[in-house]
């Protein structure tokens, strides 16, 4: 064989692999590296655990004044998680959990209004359940002329910065509503 021949075969070999590469370089997602069509698809990444505190997850709003029977009632409460889903940033140096709770609101015999103002806290916990972060809003719930009950959904939005080899599995995102040391049942 001569050497243009040769040249030739190794030319048209080149053009083979090449083109076998740049048919796999196109396919696949954005994560996709050369290394990773040997390696297989990158296992995605757990999201932080939501939970409601235990206690916190239903409030009763009574009138001005010293009355706590069920007459007294303005308004009662209830918070569940509905949805959630989190996505890596920064190169894996944060997680940002996107969370849609709702609240589910009653009417009583004390309410004077159609709406109420029920205040929840979003916070972000260790797993071993240090408090590293906490916000209170408030949610007002709007009830229909003629009905008891109302509901409302929220879209929170938390972001949680990486450190070291820390995932979204090490944190937990507590939601709850925040209760008066009266509605937790305590005396000041």
């Amino acid at each position: 064989m001569s050497f243009v021949d040769c040249f030739r075969n190794m030319s048209r070999g080149m053009m083979l692999a090449g083109s076998l590469f740049a048919v796999s370089a196109c396919s696949g997602s954005f994560d996709t590296d050369v290394m990773s069509i040997f390696s297989g698809p990158k296992a995605p990444l757990p999201c932080p655990q939501v939970e409601v505190l235990p206690g916190a997850d239903a409030i009763t709003i009574f009138r001005e004044g010293v009355g706590r029977d069920l007459v007294d009632v303005r308004f009662e409460g209830v918070i569940t998680p509905v949805s959630g889903e989190c996505q890596y940033v920064d190169d894996e140096t944060a997680v940002v959990a996107n969370l849609i709770l709702r609240i589910d609101a009653t009417k009583g015999p004390a309410a004077t209004s159609q709406s109420e103002d029920f205040p929840f806290f979003v916070a972000i916990a260790q797993r071993d359940g240090k408090i590293l972060a906490k916000k209170v809003f408030s949610s007002p719930v709007e009830i229909a002329e003629g009905r008891r009950r109302g509901a409302v959904q929220e879209e929170i939005e938390q972001r949680i910065p990486l450190t070291g080899i820390k995932t979204g599995y090490d944190y937990v995102i507590i939601i709850g509503f925040q209760l008066t040391k009266e509605q937790m049942g305590l005396q000041s």
